[in-house]
């Protein structure tokens, strides 16, 4: 492609906006898809004990809507319990008994979580390289 010296300024800024664009989408895929096996990961189930699978099953993803995604473009995703919400803090980090003492803490998020930021950046980079 030969480009002249006074568009040359014009032609760079369209190279950046093009490759801009790229990588927001790469992002918001790579969100996306990430957000969702982070969801199946969970509805595998974790270290406790469970009587009747309702807690592991209703695991869900949902897109957030934010300032930061109108400035950066970037979308955000929740993963998040539907109907047992109350009992993600609880498990995870362990409470208060009725008798006084204490219930053990089940890290089952934590692990998922740690995951998910490798697996992010690496969605994101094998997407660009193409």
């Amino acid at each position: 492609m030969k480009v002249s010296l006074d568009s040359l300024d014009e032609e760079i800024k369209k190279e950046l906006e093009n490759f801009n664009a790229e990588v927001i989408n790469a992002a918001n895929d790579s969100f996306q898809e990430t957000a969702k096996e982070a969801a199946e990961m969970l509805k595998k189930g974790g270290p406790y004990q469970e009587r009747t699978g309702a807690y592991t099953k209703d695991w869900a993803v949902d897109k957030r809507g934010s300032r930061t995604s109108v400035v950066t473009g970037l979308n955000g995703y929740s993963v998040y319990n539907k109907k047992h919400y109350q009992l993600t803090h609880l498990l995870e980090n362990g409470h208060q008994s009725r008798k006084g003492g204490r219930v053990k803490a089940f890290s089952h998020i934590a692990p998922v979580n740690e995951q998910l930021g490798e697996m992010v950046t690496g969605k994101i980079e094998s997407k660009l390289r193409g």
